[in-house]
């Protein structure tokens, strides 16, 4: 029999095997999730109704006997929210006599209602204690429907456990049947295949001892004596070639060896199957390495022993052009902590007009001393944006003095001169904020709060804060949400990141133009947010700067700091996220990011 229809039955086994048991698995998980699900879903919808009621309710309380237009106010939006909940409950009855308690709580909120709207203000003082009496009563209807649907969220969680308990049981059994069966087939199957393997591999060991006369058996009837026959015809080879020119290249190699070794900078090379080939004394020294022991061995397996291999090692496995970026790393050597840049270089040649890859270096670089100087500037630069602000916040006070016409009346050309001051002590205000905004990203101290939410609400928060602008500009904005499903992260930084990237787009969008903003998943577990607006756009000569740290397009009229982007790039990297821009000259720009699906 061929050894591959051995390995064909032997796997077909295995995979037989698999299957069963995933199957199992797949049941069992199944079932478990089904009874899961029942626990979160309408009985969950019914308990948040109940605390809406109950916090409208207390908004209500606050406001009876009042009159004014703030407390009017308040109370036709807590009865908006109250009659809005209750007809979400009505629609949501699940269990066996919350019917009876709905309708009840409808009726009782009718009459609340009827009471608080129809009654003039005279006669609503009267009826106070009327009042209170119907809140007490909405209250402790809502009460009761939320105490009915806990104890079913209770009895489910029982059911679920029970179940969950049983699907333990038979994995384990399964688990167990299936670990006795693989063990069988462990220990039989080798023993097919290991003598051969065997001879094979003191063959190998003596050919890597240079004994080109090793020989092995080619008489059996499988593919390992096809491998034994080429395994002869190698030895051939390879004794022949150690005859022709090898010891002159290995004098070559010797020698760049020599000048790769007594480089200042840390040099790793990898081949393109992502083995070491050589480490450089340099980085021996800095990262513990031992070449002469982890030579030919896999980056994967060497990270598991080595902190520094780890770091790019995950690198290697993520893959793309943004993994092999350069990086800083913090090292410890002789009791001091240094600063290395580590760069990653693909080795690629030209191979019948494809250009293939062939390996990689690292190149690890010494930039403490940089490295300590940027950390000096950051450190500067948030002390010196904390100090100005106690300034800028006593200017602006002093302008609002100004202002107040109890402390004078200023003619025309004096209110002209305190509302350009104010403009002043708003747009210092704004660069003072954003400076410690890019410090705290540098130093990596950005504060998230990470939260699931709608794209619409933060898209909405933001549009809103710049009605103003739009106005003034005539600008049309267009909101496109192709998919709106919850996404995990900072709601509040994410809305800074849109007002910033809106606040753009209508600075150089035309007078009476238009701005789309849309937001869809594109097929991905991500949504993806976009504001295209219609300006002049940007040379692609820029484009790749876009995002730098007070930078600016030679030519724009802004007036920011150049850090809004670079702030919002630190805030979308940190919740997981990645951001860019696509610009045609004349055509107007599109600026770009996604989250992460919750």
């Amino acid at each position: 029999m061929k050894l591959k229809t051995k390995l064909y039955l032997s796997f077909g086994f295995l995979f037989f095997l698999i299957v069963l048991l995933s199957g199992l698995g797949s049941l069992f998980v199944r079932q478990l999730a089904d009874d899961s699900k029942a626990i979160i879903q309408d009985n969950y919808r019914t308990l948040d109704y109940m605390q809406q009621i109950k916090t409208s309710l207390d908004r209500l309380i606050l406001v009876i006997g009042q009159e004014d237009l703030k407390s009017l106010k308040e109370r036709d939006t807590a009865l908006d929210l109250l009659e809005v909940s209750i007809e979400n409950q009505l629609k949501n009855i699940t269990e066996p006599g919350e019917n009876k308690l709905s309708e009840e709580l409808a009726q009782q909120f009718e009459i609340l209602k009827v009471a608080l709207i129809e009654e003039s203000p005279t006669a609503l003082g009267i009826n106070n204690q009327f009042l209170l009496y119907q809140i007490v009563a909405l209250q402790d209807l809502s009460s009761k429907i939320y105490e009915l649907n806990i104890q079913t969220l209770l009895r489910k969680n029982d059911t679920a456990n029970q179940t969950a308990e049983r699907v333990i049981l038979y994995m384990a059994i399964t688990g167990v049947t299936g670990s006795i069966l693989s063990l069988i087939f462990i220990i039989g199957f080798p023993e097919v295949i290991f003598d051969p393997l065997q001879k094979l591999n003191e063959g190998i060991k003596a050919i890597a001892a240079k004994k080109y006369d090793q020989v092995l058996d080619e008489k059996q009837g499988d593919e390992l004596g096809e491998i034994a026959a080429s395994f002869n015809q190698m030895a051939v080879k390879l004794k022949e070639y150690e005859a022709s020119s090898y010891a002159l290249l290995y004098s070559e190699k010797k020698r760049i060896d020599a000048i790769v070794s007594q480089m200042h900078e840390g040099i790793i090379g990898i081949d393109e199957n992502q083995r070491i080939l050589f480490v450089n004394d340099f980085a021996k020294s800095i990262f513990n390495l031992h070449g002469d022991q982890i030579n030919g061995e896999h980056i994967q397996s060497l990270a598991k022993k080595n902190d520094f291999i780890a770091s790019f090692a995950s690198d290697f496995a993520l893959g793309g052009e943004e993994s092999l970026q350069p990086k800083s790393i913090k090292v410890v050597v002789s009791g001091l902590e240094k600063t290395f840049s580590r760069e990653i270089i693909p080795i690629n040649i030209q191979q019948k007009e494809v250009r293939v890859n062939i390996g990689y270096v690292v190149v690890l670089t010494d930039i403490t001393q940089y490295s300590e100087r940027d950390k000096a500037k950051t450190q500067f630069i948030a002390t010196i944006s904390h100090e100005l602000k106690t300034p800028i916040s006593s200017i602006g006070l002093g302008l609002k003095l100004l202002e107040d016409q109890r402390t004078g009346t200023l003619n025309e050309e004096q209110q002209k001169l305190v509302k350009s001051l104010q403009e002043d002590k708003n747009r210092l205000l704004s660069i003072t904020g954003e400076l410690l905004d890019i410090t705290q990203a540098e130093t990596g101290n950005i504060t998230l709060e990470q939260e699931i939410f709608k794209p619409e609400e933060v898209i909405l928060s933001a549009t809103e804060a710049l009605q103003l602008p739009l106005e003034e500009k005539n600008i049309q904005l267009k909101l496109e949400i192709v998919n709106n499903d919850p996404v995990l992260g900072d709601p509040n930084k994410v809305v800074w990141v849109i007002v910033n990237l809106l606040s753009n787009a209508i600075r150089y969008s035309r007078q009476g133009g238009s701005i789309e903003v849309t937001c869809s998943d594109k097929n991905s577990n991500r949504i993806w947010f976009e504001v295209q607006d219609h300006g002049k756009g940007i040379p692609e000569a820029y484009q790749s700067q876009l995002f730098e740290k007070y930078y600016k397009v030679p030519g724009s009229k802004s007036s920011g700091s150049g850090l809004g982007l670079a702030i919002s790039k630190e805030f979308i990297k940190a919740m997981g996220g990645s951001i860019g821009a696509k610009s045609e000259v004349g055509k107007g720009s599109r600026f770009w990011f996604t989250l992460n699906k919750a």
